[in-house]
């Protein structure tokens, strides 16, 4: 199999907001933070009334250091090369899909049954 350079991802460049109106941002923004960041906000909020964010007494911390947390988390840290959420999302996947699998596609046997989980893997060779 050969691998495909492909140039797509440099124009797929995120927007960045550096100031509100007439108000300069003390650092840029990008669109994907700010939606991390509200998301993340409206969640507190919603939630708050429940443990463990029902124990956290400190305003600050609760409506401003947990969304904040969240959003240079989610922003900034990588896993494999993917964003926290991508990365979860691969998990979650893996762990729901049929672990009997040719090309991607489950596979069903008529006259076995198959006690375990395999995955069948074709291999070419050079």
């Amino acid at each position: 199999m050969k691998k495909i350079k492909s140039y797509t991802n440099i124009w797929n460049v995120e927007k960045v907001l550096y100031a509100i109106n007439d108000v300069k941002l003390p650092f840029p923004v990008t669109f994907s933070q700010m939606a991390w960041l509200v998301g993340s906000l409206l969640t507190v909020m919603f939630l708050g009334d429940l443990p463990p964010l029902s124990l956290l007494h400190g305003v600050l911390l609760k409506y401003v250091g947990i969304p904040v947390g969240l959003t240079w988390f989610m922003s900034q840290k990588t896993f494999d090369g993917k964003r926290p959420y991508r990365f979860i999302q691969t998990v979650v996947q893996y762990v729901l899909r049929s672990k009997l699998t040719f090309g991607g596609k489950a596979v069903q046997f008529k006259k076995q049954k198959m006690t375990q989980e395999t995955t069948i893997v074709r291999s070419e060779s050079r």
